[in-house]
């Protein structure tokens, strides 16, 4: 899991946000922010989170409005209008010092330069983010979906070779806004750093004779070829006692087991970048008519 830490500012409630705004500034408390209409309009209205009659000090000169003394209830949404047309609209934030730390997870299934980010912040936030891809070129800003404070947004880095070494790491930025506060952080990481496989699929268990043959596949999201994104693969196999034993296996996708298991799953990493384990498979049953001809350890 990635910590970071962002610079957190005060702004005071406006009109909710629903998505991140196009236009915003951040201005210092008590400071003079100056806002720009972009239109080809010399003489323009302003309106502040729709109300003609600001809770500011404002100077209107031809395109730009000037707000003196900017404080909490200066904040909010300023539209320039040509008449009832709306040209332009700025979100207005009040900057602070206060830090907090922010918990920011995330986690790639492969090499194939594609992850996922997660992280939780206030049910008001909006939040957008971007990435510095490995090449150095900066990403698009992309859209993050929101639930009840949580947020996660997917990255690909078009540019990332699975097969080259990772000279240079990848750069996240992200930023949010809500009722009462602005994000503004950034993290770097390597792509081997944040892998962590999805579970191995079709876990198969079959008795030979006085033995269990146990066979699996890779997941089907992890890169060929075998030789060179090896896997390694634990094993958990659970005693009708309830005690549960691990055995782990590299360079094979087949196993042969003695005890008398009542059930197996399982689980890989990649044991070149000692990886985060994957989720484990769902449990597989062993017929319990087989038991009867399977020996004690």
């Amino acid at each position: 899991m990635l910590v970071l830490v962002g610079l957190v500012l005060c702004l005071a409630p406006a009109d909710a946000l629903t998505a991140f705004p196009p236009k915003f500034q951040v201005g210092k408390l008590n400071g003079d922010v100056v806002v720009k209409c972009n239109t080809s309009e010399q003489q323009v209205t302003w309106t502040q989170n729709g109300e003609l009659e600001p809770m500011a000090e404002l100077v209107a000169e031809g395109q730009t409005l000037t707000i003196l003394g900017l404080d909490l209830p200066a904040a909010g949404n300023y539209s320039c209008w040509a008449g009832t047309v709306l040209l332009d609209t700025t979100y207005v934030v009040v900057s602070g010092t206060r830090k907090e730390g922010m918990n920011v997870s995330c986690q790639a299934a492969s090499y194939r330069g594609s992850f996922h980010c997660s992280w939780t912040g206030p049910d008001s936030a909006v939040f957008r983010a971007r990435l510095t891809r490995s090449d150095g070129s900066l990403g698009e800003w992309v859209p993050v979906a929101s639930h009840h404070g949580q947020f996660s947004a997917n990255f690909t880095d078009p540019s990332f070779c699975p097969f080259a070494e990772e000279l240079h790491p990848l750069q996240l930025q992200l930023e949010g806004l809500s009722d009462n506060s602005y994000l503004n952080f950034s993290t770097q990481f390597f792509i081997h750093n944040i892998v962590r496989p999805d579970p191995p699929q079709d876990l198969t268990v079959q008795r030979r004779g006085q033995q269990l043959h146990l066979a699996w596949a890779p997941p089907a999201s992890w890169p060929l070829p075998k030789s060179y994104f090896a896997l390694l693969y634990r094993l958990q196999y659970e005693f009708p006692n309830g005690t549960q034993v691990d055995k782990y296996v590299e360079g094979a996708e087949e196993t042969r087991l003695r005890e008398r298991a009542q059930r197996v799953r399982i689980s890989c990493q990649d044991p070149y970048a000692n990886s985060a384990w994957s989720p484990w498979s769902a449990w597989q049953d062993v017929d319990a008519a087989q038991q009867r001809w399977l020996p004690a350890h």
